[in-house]
């Protein structure tokens, strides 16, 4: 396994301001980041997501690019996993929100498989 894969988030949106769900005519969107992530989650230790000339991201595109990542893995391996090195205060705020909120959303599909 190696040791580490590297995501530069704006080289590969291509904007200071990523934006959007799903990748439309050949635009780079948040699932174009989780695709990345996925495909290399077991090839390597950690990945590490650089945002350098990011200014703001979408609760969308974190949501689709990040949180959505625990449909199918844990907190616990997201965090092993994931690395945003060079992450400022409110990137880490955007991430813990869109995060939380899809552990709800999860919480709650969970509850109504389990109670149907």
């Amino acid at each position: 396994m190696e040791s580490e894969f590297k995501i530069n988030v704006y080289e590969i949106m291509g904007t200071s301001t990523p934006a959007g769900r799903t990748s439309e005519e050949g635009e780079p969107a948040g699932d174009t980041i989780q695709s990345l992530i996925l495909d290399n989650w077991d090839k390597y230790e950690k990945i590490s997501v650089y945002l350098e000339g990011v200014v703001k991201m979408t609760r969308p595109f974190v949501d689709e690019a990040f949180a959505k990542l625990l449909e199918t893995h844990s907190l616990d391996e997201f965090n092993q996993k994931l690395h945003f090195p060079d992450s400022n205060d409110r990137t880490v705020q955007s991430l813990n929100d869109a995060i939380k909120l899809r552990l709800k959303i999860i919480r709650t599909q969970e509850e109504r498989r389990s109670q149907g």
